[in-house]
């Protein structure tokens, strides 16, 4: 129990699902508990009983609607018209005739009387009131005009959304302080009560009518079974209902069509309204838009049916609630893999929404779904939080504990990959970088040793900047000398070019800083920089007691020395030809062929001078008589090397490779090379 109490996690996952259980009492998110509700609805009209879910054969729709008043040539329908509707419907058989039509104001052309009259004589009829409440609280009734209240019986209608945000009308309510009260029962309510031949009551949660007894929510709402319609038909009033025009006039029937129009009315509830645009009396519900006259007829034929659809009780759905809570715990607890427990609450998830859905498509019992798969998704999103927060704390420990004695990007990728470290490595494409401070001797020799260490700092701190943002990772400072690599410990495809990027703005960054070490006493500092690309062994590599992330390899090797030979060429900068190789763009001045001390394999070097578009067209004319100098110079054409480099030096007299060649040439006079002389040079020092 003490484990339990500290996971503050779990402690919110249940406080989460005991909140959930006044939170769908009282319904404090309908609005999403109503899409739930859409949802369902819609697959129980794809997969439910559709013998079920049609509408109670008992109730019938007769509306008027843009075609009737398209014959009929006036608009709104005259309740002298109405008379004759609700007299017609009498004469035919209708056992009630719910009027959907509010008559709040009396007719301009005094026709009251007449259908006072009419709806007198028929004595089934019932008219539409209107319920007014605010926030939920009733406030009054409009009642019909005097004449036509004391001629027919009325209710009203009340259907109310259960969110404040958005119309959604799904289900019918029962207040039962206002059934004592004049025509204080719901339309619908009153309208089978009036078929059945009795009078509402309330028993408790149960509305009974007479020997129907249909069962409501614990707020007394009515789920409305919205039945199925026909293929290619939108509107209940399309399948099971018939225009007024039909009803406006029957004396010239035969008896046949006499017949016919008796089948659709005889001894049923006929609901007349309006189904026209122009009234604009529909309303957004689950099972899309819908008439305000078909909703009445969906809620009576819902309440004849016995309620099809029937909410859990609130115990039942705490149950449920505590369940799927102890199932979400026990996966938390018992799985440590992030993805298993994923699967896990996704599986409680689904399988949850699925038995709520298969219950209301086959028993028509309603489940709160909302709210349990809120408690759901909220707790899962609580432990992975807390699991998140746990492995953030584990990796700040593993960088504190090794980020003194390993670079920082070894530690991102063991915390992201969870690796420990050991002795080993494995080998890849990478590109090394060796840096070295020119007569770094000379200059330490007129230093003290404190100012020496902060020239020092002074020195690596911007180098150092320059790599981190090229994406390159510092092995070790040695001295005056940096060693650097890119490619790991995350791999980088671009790791030449990078290096190339970092090595130029290394080059130009010590030129920027010319100024400030003059400025501070000091003699500017110029660098050699070498690289090298090819495949290394990379990893942590040291004894039990000390490690190092570092990499090893002949690639590595030639790199330093490629370094070490930038003053002999009197270059800052130099590359091997697999780096050149491996940059697409880069342009650059090849400055020989050679063999490295301890090596027997030639490689060329090479200076780079920038990338495609960047450098101008006087420079790249003098790369290419430099290419060509040194073609006809392997090719022992020693006359015409010398003229094409003469030339060059000529033109940029500081450039110390011209005067490399110029003395090979001269050398080589005197002293021709081996027969076969394949053009390289073997340097004797590192």
């Amino acid at each position: 129990m003490g484990g339990i109490t500290k996971r503050y996690d779990i402690l919110l996952a249940i406080a989460l699902f005991l909140v959930a259980i006044p939170a769908q009492h009282y319904e404090w998110f309908a609005l999403l508990e109503d899409q739930t509700l859409s949802f369902r609805h819609q697959m129980r009209l794809a997969y439910g009983d559709p013998k079920t879910q049609a509408i109670a054969p008992e109730v019938v729709v007769v509306n008027v609607d843009e075609p009737f008043f398209k014959a009929y040539k006036s608009f709104p329908l005259r309740r002298t018209d109405i008379a004759a509707l609700v007299s017609n419907l009498k004469e035919l058989g209708a056992k009630v005739i719910a009027v959907d039509m509010l008559m709040d104001f009396p007719s301009s052309y005094n026709e009251d009387p007449t259908l006072a009259k009419a709806l007198k004589d028929a004595g089934n009829t019932i008219l539409v009131a209107q319920g007014e409440f605010r926030d939920g609280k009733f406030v009054k009734i409009n009642y019909p005009t005097e004449m036509l209240d004391q001629a027919s019986a009325s209710a009203y209608t009340n259907i109310q959304s259960n969110s404040k945000l958005v119309t959604t009308l799904s289900r019918l309510k029962v207040y039962p302080e206002l059934t004592p009260v004049r025509s204080g029962w719901p339309f619908a309510v009153r309208a089978a009560a009036m078929y059945l031949g009795v009078e509402p009551k309330l028993d408790g949660t149960t509305l009974v009518l007479g020997d129907l007894r249909v069962p409501l929510d614990h707020q007394n709402l009515l789920y409305i079974d919205f039945p199925s319609l026909p293929t290619g038909t939108r509107f209940l009033s399309q399948s099971a209902g018939i225009s007024a025009l039909e009803f406006l006039d029957i004396s010239g029937l035969n008896e046949n069509e006499r017949a016919e129009l008796e089948f659709w009315v005889k001894d049923k509830i006929v609901v007349l309204g309006d189904t026209s645009e122009v009234s604009h009396d529909w309303f957004d519900t689950p099972v899309g838009m819908v008439y305000g006259v078909e909703i009445i007829a969906d809620s009576v034929s819902s309440i004849l049916k016995g309620a099809p659809l029937k909410a859990v009780k609130p115990m039942t759905a705490a149950v449920a609630a505590l369940l799927v809570l102890m199932l979400t715990v026990v996966l938390a607890l018992a799985v440590t893999r992030p993805m298993f427990r994923f699967l896990g609450a996704l599986l409680i998830g689904v399988g949850f929404s699925a038995l709520s859905t298969m219950l209301y498509v086959k028993a028509g019992l309603v489940v709160p779904t909302f709210y349990i798969m809120m408690s759901l998704v909220m707790s899962y999103l609580l432990i992975e939080f807390r699991q998140y927060m746990v492995e953030r704390n584990q990796k700040q420990q593993i960088a504190k504990t090794f980020g003194q004695y390993i670079p920082p990007e070894l530690v991102a990728e063991m915390n992201k990959s969870g690796q420990q470290v050991q002795v080993g490595g494995e080998s890849r494409e990478m590109t090394v970088l060796f840096s070295d401070v020119r007569g770094f001797t000379t200059i330490s020799e007129g230093l003290a040793p404190q100012e020496l260490t902060v020239l020092m700092n002074a020195f690596l701190s911007p180098m150092t900047h320059v790599i981190h943002d090229y994406r390159g990772t510092i092995d070790k400072y040695m001295g005056d000398a940096i060693m650097a690599f890119w490619g790991a410990p995350l791999h980088d495809p671009d790791h030449a070019r990078h290096a190339i990027q970092a090595a130029m703005k290394m080059v130009t960054t010590m030129d920027d800083l010319k100024e400030q070490f003059i400025a501070r006493g000091w003699k500017p500092i110029k660098v050699g920089i070498g690289l090298n690309t090819g495949v290394m062994n990379v990893g942590n590599m040291g004894s039990d007691f000390r490690m190092a992330y570092t990499v090893l390899g002949d690639a590595v090797n030639l790199g330093s020395r490629i370094e070490s030979l930038t003053k002999q060429y009197g270059v800052n900068l130099m590359i091997s030809e697999y780096t050149q190789a491996a940059v697409p763009g880069l342009i650059s001045r090849e400055l020989d062929m050679v063999r490295v001390k301890g090596k027997d394999t030639p490689v060329r070097l090479y200076e780079p001078i920038g990338f495609e578009g960047e450098v101008d067209a006087e420079t790249m004319a003098r790369l290419s008589k430099l290419h060509t100098g040194l073609g006809l110079y392997r090719a022992q054409k020693w006359a015409d090397a010398e003229a094409i480099i003469s030339e060059l030096a000529a033109d940029e007299p500081d450039r110390m490779i011209y005067k490399v060649y110029l003395d090979r040439i001269a050398h080589f006079r005197e002293e021709p090379p081996a027969v076969n002389w394949d053009g390289v040079y073997t340097h004797k020092e590192k």
